[in-house]
């Protein structure tokens, strides 16, 4: 046999051999299968584990940014305390001066003077640090939003369809409109021009009587600086301050059937003849102030307005369902459904309204009005006592 041969013979055989080892009995190719399960059940095991993690860690930080909105309120409150205290300290100190100064005139002016000075100093010191904590707890409140839900959303016009969408940027408003339902509306409207000052927001009343003229004031004020549009939605009742709050909004949503009534304002008076008529002269300014507003969105004048109060009923008070309301041009739309998409429960709702039983049936007490105040407020069933 020559060496080519034997070469050939060799090579023959290796393959012969290579292909005996390559071929699998079905109990290698269980093992195999078994194998590539047990790989598949580890990986599947392996990618479960890291999004275990991935949702920890992500509730890990909004815990964390939640925590840091807590510690944010507490400072912010322990501020106000602090301020409040010092304010006390120094009116305090101005009338010490002015006891123990008596004698020398020009000294407890000027002594007064700087008192007054480092007061309105720590006032206005108190004013931008309560905005500055406003501000970042609602940046600490978007970014709690956005973490755990992806950035939301706001539809810049939220009639669709017939439908009225309102997003969890809404306000309650309900019971008499008193400093207190002011202070809160008010601060919500800056807590959500803080988020985002394009998406629409929204006061939604229940319903309401009205109530203090300057306490209404400070709310439409806020209304209208407001970069986001503030749109007001009625859907029992809106009367007097109420129904002024609700015709002079941007945008304002009723339902067909929502009552809302406007009529003059009252007020209590004493003294001689001389006091009660400069009382009715600055009610009658302050109530022209406001009530001028809602006559040019009618288009007539205040006179005409009153007329047509009267007109309508002989009290004066003019009430009519939303369809009518809108004709008027006391609201913009009326619509058949309304939805909630996300209700705010961040902040704590004001008691409804500053009144006191009287104990005596059918009457009930106002509390003292602030100077300069009259009430813009409307409710037959009950007999409000001036105090």
């Amino acid at each position: 046999m020559t060496r080519l041969a034997i070469i050939f013979t060799l090579f023959i055989t290796a393959l012969q051999a290579q292909s005996r080892r390559i071929e699998k009995t079905p109990e290698t190719i269980q093992t195999e299968v078994e194998a590539e399960i047990v790989r598949t059940r580890l990986d599947l095991a392996e990618s479960q584990r890291r999004q275990a993690k991935q949702a920890s860690d992500l509730e890990i930080k909004k815990l964390e940014v939640e925590n840091r909105i807590r510690q944010l309120k507490n400072e912010a409150a322990g501020a106000m305390d602090d301020a409040e205290k010092s304010q006390l300290n120094l009116k305090t100190s101005i009338a010490n001066v002015k006891a123990t100064l008596a004698s020398g005139e020009k000294d407890a002016r000027r002594a007064e003077f700087e008192a007054d000075v480092k007061l309105a100093s720590t006032q206005a010191a108190v004013e931008y640090a309560g905005l500055e904590k406003v501000g970042e707890i609602a940046r600490l409140q978007k970014k709690v939003i956005e973490t755990t839900s992806g950035k939301i959303e706001y539809p810049l016009e939220p009639l669709a369809e017939g439908v009225l969408r309102i997003s969890d940027r809404r306000i309650p408003f309900n019971g008499i409109v008193d400093e207190t339902l002011a202070k809160f509306v008010c601060d919500r409207i800056a807590f959500y021009n803080a988020l985002d000052k394009k998406a629409p927001i929204f006061i939604v009343i229940e319903r309401s009587p009205g109530g203090s003229v300057m306490s209404g004031y400070q709310i439409l004020q806020a209304m209208e600086s407001s970069q986001a549009p503030v749109y007001v939605v009625v859907k029992g009742y809106a009367a007097s301050m109420a129904a002024i709050i609700t015709t002079m909004a941007k945008q304002s949503y009723v339902y067909p059937q929502t009552v809302v009534l406007h009529h003059q304002a009252s007020t209590s008076l004493s003294g001689n003849q001389t006091q009660l008529e400069q009382q009715l002269k600055w009610s009658k300014i302050w109530c022209e102030r406001i009530f001028v507003k809602v006559a040019n969105k009618m288009g007539i004048t205040v006179d005409e307005f009153v007329a047509k109060m009267y007109a309508a009923v002989s009290t004066g008070d003019w009430k009519v369902l939303g369809t009518e309301a809108v004709k008027l041009k006391w609201a913009t739309h009326v619509v058949d459904r309304m939805t909630e998409e996300g209700v705010n429960n961040t902040a704590a709702v004001p008691a409804l309204g500053a009144i006191k039983p009287d104990g005596l049936n059918g009457t009930t007490a106002l509390n003292p009005l602030t100077p300069f105040d009259i009430w813009w407020i409307y409710d037959p069933s009950t007999e409000f006592i001036y105090r």
